[in-house]
């Protein structure tokens, strides 16, 4: 038994013993992931900071597996909303962050996202409405795009950005490949058309303003 173990049994068999009327946060002795149930045997009421100490802990207790499971578990406890707000120090969060990462990248290497999972995700951010920006924010936003602008995306664009872009374009050629499949995915698209209503005619809307609409040969003035 290391350090890490004592410190965990510590906290939770002090909790066993302990009735207070303080806020407290459920805990699974043995957590679920690892096959922990839902008997109160299993269960202890530990304050928020005892719960996030007790996850920390764990990460520390366990290897392989079984460890990368405790790590999930732990950086679920470490978000920050309204209803908690936990402190770790800079040097541990980079470490088991870093671990983290590439656990995350392993487990998602190769893999499908089912249907059910994704409709899930939408379903749990549909209707979802951010917080008003901050005039602070605004502010900042509105200086960022004070200037040249952009003529697509309406940003301000510095010269020095405009050079690389043009470094980059030079002399480029897309391949054979690159073109087909960009024919193959446009082929048999209907693309959408106007009514011109001077010449009554169904113009693409690629050419439509330049020779149709206030321009179409047939509108009065021309």
């Amino acid at each position: 038994m290391n350090k890490y173990t004592r410190w965990y049994n510590q906290i939770t068999e002090r909790a066993r013993s302990r009735i207070t009327e303080d806020y407290t946060e459920t805990h699974h002795i043995q957590p679920r992931s690892l096959g922990g149930t839902d008997d109160e045997y299993n269960l202890v009421e530990l304050t928020a900071r005892e719960h996030f100490i007790c996850h920390w802990l764990l990460t520390k207790m366990t290897t392989g597996d079984a460890r990368n499971k405790m790590l999930s578990a732990f950086f679920l406890m470490r978000g920050n909303n309204a209803y908690q707000n936990r402190y770790i120090n800079s040097r541990a969060y980079e470490i088991l962050r870093e671990e983290y990462a590439q656990y995350i990248s392993k487990m998602n290497t190769g893999r499908v996202q089912p249907p059910e999972e994704k409709a899930k995700q939408i379903a749990a951010i549909t209707g979802r409405k951010r917080k008003p920006f901050t005039l602070e924010w605004r502010e900042k936003m509105s200086q960022a795009h004070r200037g040249e602008k952009n003529h697509r995306y309406g940003v301000k664009v510095s010269e020095g950005t405009k050079q690389k872009q043009r470094e980059k374009a030079t002399g480029r050629k897309q391949s054979a490949e690159t073109i087909r499949k960009k024919a193959d995915a446009i082929r048999g698209r209907a693309k959408p058309k106007l009514l011109c209503p001077h010449c009554s005619r169904m113009i693409a809307v690629n050419t439509y303003p330049r020779w149709h609409g206030t321009n179409c040969a047939l509108a009065p003035g021309k």
